[in-house]
């Protein structure tokens, strides 16, 4: 359980554009089975809307990751920006059930009005990271890559070219091709 989960009933019972702002801090967020965002600050601002609330989350964390260059570990870090609704599921004053929202796969508020802002922050921090991490340490240096075949000084002539692309010089220059 993590401290990532606000009560917005009392907002609910407001009118539309109401606001609450509140500041946040945890040691760790499990993102799966390997990744685990730690050291989260931030803060959230929720404001009354028409189907829930609408929360802009301002949060910092760091994720180890394994660099793709060197294979060491180290830490990225992740600011987010997020800014989605959270839609009631249940009507906090008559207490009865509000038809699911049509979008794909919504945030939504608990039956107890909670707001869990753990569960944005996951998905959208997993979304944030780098498909090929690379540490501090490699960011700026150019990678260059060669490929070695056996045998295939063999075939090229005292020039360097290989002898079965002789062909394509003919088409490069027609002058060539008349010898």
């Amino acid at each position: 359980m993590t401290n990532l989960r606000f009560n917005v009933a009392q907002l609910l019972r407001e009118n539309i554009g109401a606001q609450r702002y509140r500041q946040f801090q945890e040691d760790r967020l499990t993102l799966d089975d390997v990744l685990v965002l730690r050291d989260i600050q931030g803060e959230v601002r929720f404001t009354r809307s028409a189907s829930g609330v609408f929360a802009r989350i301002w949060a910092t964390g760091l994720v180890r990751l394994v660099c793709v260059r060197s294979l060491e570990e180290f830490d990225q870090p992740i600011e987010l920006h997020v800014e989605d609704e959270f839609h009631s599921i249940i009507d906090v004053v008559t207490a009865e059930s509000l038809p699911t929202p049509g979008e794909e796969d919504p945030f939504l508020l608990d039956e107890f009005h909670m707001a869990d802002i753990g569960e944005a922050i996951r998905e959208y921090t997993l979304l944030e990271l780098p498909l090929s991490p690379v540490c501090e340490a490699y960011r700026d240096h150019p990678v260059s890559y060669s490929v070695q075949s056996e045998g295939a000084d063999d075939e090229a002539n005292e020039q360097g070219i290989d002898k079965r692309m002789e062909i394509l010089k003919s088409w490069v220059d027609p002058r060539q091709s008349e010898n």
